[in-house]
């Protein structure tokens, strides 16, 4: 008995500070406001020391083996090198009559224009990378991931019915506190973060949700139609997780946002009729139909009560600002913001230091060199500090080396995902590889892995997903892969 609470007691310090982390983060301006931040890497500083000595060093060998690990590890020292190298001061060329930047303290080195923009991006990657290590140690095993998903889960549902609160008392103000000039929803500034956000944790529920409803007990008595939930409170708790997820998806008042929502909401339907449909008698056919009725009606009219008249303004042709618009692509042009023509310029930066980038936020200090002058007050008007193409303004910023390094560490989480032969055919899987994939679809036109709420909670449950792919089979007979697990887990 001594032993095993030994062995449980650096598990439950994991996943309490991983929950703060996540939690924090989503609550705390999203993760995005640097005052805030400090706070974040500390709990992801004392995770890293609860895991290798409250853990008495059992998480080091498997730790020790993840290239992930070092992969990280080398990605967050290239970021150092670029917060000390930074420093870089604008001045006038007389000979060259223009603007231009002094070269870094160390030249030929990455580097960066302001020590306190490097230091953003270390804030934001190292609990990131921090979050997969704990996750992928195995210190917590599935039961604890289910835990402290759902946990993930109902706190997003949380946060969204603050923020219908939030916006039914027609506050100008976050949190009642800071006066913003544009549109805001719970604790996104942004609104356009408050839609990938709903969307990445609407996806998580339904996929635990689905992981319950399909993991089933069978009485050979009562025949193979007869279903019955193993934990019935949990489905009653993920139902209005999920539908509370679905209406802040659409309360951020994003085009791209809604049109997401909408494409999860469609597919976590199909699946969910597609699998219950044969484990279904007409009785049981009925009652899922009221209950997909009742979900779609609440949605429904949670965001035309809240949210029609934004939501459809948001879908309204924008008008042109200087005259009329002479060909479609600029039509497309307007409708995208004026995106193409800041991603030409994020590729105009990449180009100029193609190995070691700008350094991070160095998009910033050189977009208004690779853009006419005539859109210089869209810059200052619609803070272009972002290209709003991740990938592009990653690209920028860290160059060749410092994206090998954060691609190749993404890879070894979908290599291992990809390869685990458990998540074949598994709802929580399908719905949580969905929210995952429509996350990175949304990044090739917004940023939303330029806010730690959305990477921390996408980063977590990518790391998760191979791990909660093994589910308790339905009869009584096991499969070879669970009894394996069952003995690998009581060996150690």
């Amino acid at each position: 008995m001594v032993d095993s609470r030994r062995q449980r007691f650096p598990a439950v310090w994991t996943w309490r500070l991983l929950a703060f982390l996540l939690i924090y983060t989503t609550w705390a301006w999203a993760g995005l406001r640097p005052s805030f931040h400090w706070v974040g890497v500390g709990a992801a500083g004392i995770l890293l020391v609860a895991m290798f000595f409250e853990g008495r060093g059992s998480a080091w060998p498997t730790v020790r083996r993840d290239p992930m690990f070092f992969l990280g590890l080398a990605f967050l020292g290239y970021l150092a090198i670029q917060w000390a190298n930074a420093g870089r001061t604008q001045y006038f060329d007389v000979g060259y009559r223009r603007w231009t930047y002094t070269d870094p303290p160390w030249r030929g080195w990455p580097s960066a224009f302001a020590r306190a923009d490097a230091a953003q991006m270390l804030a934001w990657f190292f609990p990131a990378w921090m979050i997969a290590v704990a996750i992928r140690s195995r210190i917590l095993d599935r039961h604890a991931l289910r835990r402290l998903l759902t946990f993930v889960a109902c706190n997003a549902g949380l946060l969204a019915v603050f923020g219908l609160v939030q916006f039914a008392s027609g506050t100008p103000a976050i949190y009642w506190v800071q006066p913003l000039g544009g549109h805001f929803f719970a604790s996104f500034a942004y609104g356009n973060h408050a839609g990938p956000f709903f969307v990445l944790a609407g996806g998580l529920a339904a996929g635990l949700l689905f992981r319950e409803i399909f993991d089933v007990r069978r009485s050979s008595s009562d025949g193979p139609a007869a279903l019955s939930f193993r934990h019935p409170w949990r489905v009653a708790v993920l139902v209005p997780a999920a539908v509370l997820c679905g209406v802040g998806a659409s309360m951020g008042f994003s085009r791209s946002g809604v049109i997401l929502s909408v494409m999860l909401g469609i597919f976590a339907a199909g699946y969910l009729w597609l699998r219950a449909w044969p484990l279904l008698q007409p009785a049981g056919r009925l009652n899922l139909a009221a209950l997909t009725l009742g979900v779609l009606g609440s949605l429904f009219f949670l965001v035309a009560g809240f949210g029609s008249h934004g939501i459809r303004k948001e879908f309204m042709l924008r008008p042109a600002v200087a005259g009329p618009l002479r060909t479609a692509w600029d039509r497309i042009d307007l409708e995208l913001g004026g995106r193409p023509r800041f991603a030409r310029a994020a590729i105009a930066i990449w180009r100029e230091q193609p190995w070691f980038g700008a350094g991070g936020w160095g998009y910033k200090y050189l977009v208004a060199s690779h853009v006419p002058e005539e859109q210089w007050p869209l810059l200052e008007k619609r803070g272009w500090a972002n290209v709003h193409v991740d990938f592009l303004q990653y690209l920028a910023e860290f160059g060749v080396v410092g994206m090998g390094l954060l691609l190749a560490a993404l890879g070894v989480l979908v290599r291992d995902l990809v390869a685990a032969r458990q998540c074949q055919r598994n709802a929580f899987c399908a719905m949580g590889g969905v929210s995952l994939a429509l996350t990175v679809v949304f990044s090739l036109v917004d940023i939303p892995f330029r806010c730690p709420a959305i990477l921390y909670t996408w980063v977590a449950l990518l790391a998760a997903m191979p791990a909660m792919g093994l589910v308790r089979p339905s009869r009584a007979s096991a499969t070879g892969a669970w009894q394996s697990d069952i003995s690998k887990r009581t060996e150690r």
